[in-house]
């Protein structure tokens, strides 16, 4: 098989950093829409993922991609694995986040998913990672703590420890949803991938937020403007962006480090958008994950 060329791997790394930039809209479009809706996280994230997923089978309806979807075995286990953890990732983490804060949370599920895919990938390939790709998870783990301060207010130890355990059950989840989509399985394209995987986990979602609460009734006019945008941005374009990135040949791990652009955005966006203030610890924070980033950068060797 040809090696892709340079400019095509860099566009592949780039689809991944984009896609990373675009889910650090997500936070700060949630909280807008919170303050327009009485839907629970749950809730909320479910309608994100089936609004995005049923955007997608309508566009690829209308394309006669979905149409194309093969139905080998590989393919139906490939959507039903993402769905599964894609709607993990999302039930853990924004559980974790009502129990532990956005800090804890953050630096958890965001600073295990690419240590374990790194693991994986050293398991699987049977040697160790690179020096540069075990500088880089040093600078993203110390870089995610440094951006995300912990929250001051005492916290009861059971509720820690479950926020915790959940948080790494995102992570891991992530993770797992990395590695599953390193490769492209034959005639399965992303966006038909996210118009069946990403209903169906919004379809799993939602059980929770039946429990949780559901009151759509709630949600005004503007709510449901940045739920529409949380549908497109950080869920269908940034999807796109990180599934065609895999599938033309960035490596797991790389992949799973280039999204922590995703909290170096959140923080630009709360720093310039809601005038929060932007502490030297955090500073240093988004320098290392920038650092990680550039770490990560495409190999002029593509065996690397």
């Amino acid at each position: 098989m040809n090696a892709p060329a340079p400019a095509a791997r860099t566009l592949a790394f780039l689809l991944v950093a984009i896609a990373g930039a675009l889910w650090g809209t997500g936070g700060l479009a949630a909280s807008f829409a919170a303050e327009h809706s009485a839907l629970s996280w749950p809730a909320l994230s479910a309608i994100r993922l089936v609004a995005g997923g049923l955007l997608m089978v309508a566009l690829t309806a209308a394309t006669g991609e979905l149409r194309r979807i093969p139905r080998t075995p590989e393919a139906l286990r490939h959507i039903a694995l993402t769905a599964v953890l894609s709607a993990i990732y999302q039930g853990a983490y924004f559980q974790s986040l009502a129990l532990v804060g956005v800090a804890v949370a953050t630096v958890i599920a965001l600073g295990s998913a690419p240590v374990a895919v790194a693991l994986a990938g050293a398991i699987r390939d049977r040697r160790m990672p690179s020096w540069a790709v075990i500088v880089a998870l040093v600078a993203a783990v110390i870089g995610l703590i440094l951006v995300s301060d912990a929250p001051a207010a005492a916290i009861s130890p059971g509720k820690t420890a479950l926020g915790v355990l959940l948080a790494l059950v995102a992570g891991l989840s992530f993770a797992g949803t990395t590695v599953v989509n390193r490769r492209a399985v034959p005639g399965l394209a992303p966006a038909a991938l996210i118009a069946t995987s990403f209903t169906l986990a919004g379809l799993l979602v939602a059980i929770a937020g039946l429990f949780t609460g559901f009151d759509v009734a709630s949600t005004d006019a503007a709510g449901w403007g940045w739920i529409a945008f949380l549908a497109v941005v950080p869920t269908v374009l940034a999807y796109l962006a990180f599934f065609g990135g895999l599938h033309r040949g960035v490596p797991s791990t790389s992949a799973a480090i280039l999204s922590l652009i995703e909290p170096v955005t959140a923080t630009v966006l709360a720093v310039s958008v809601l005038r929060e203030p932007l502490t030297l610890a955090a500073s240093a924070g988004i320098v290392l994950l920038l650092l990680a980033v550039v770490l990560v950068r495409p190999p002029r060797n593509p065996g690397i």
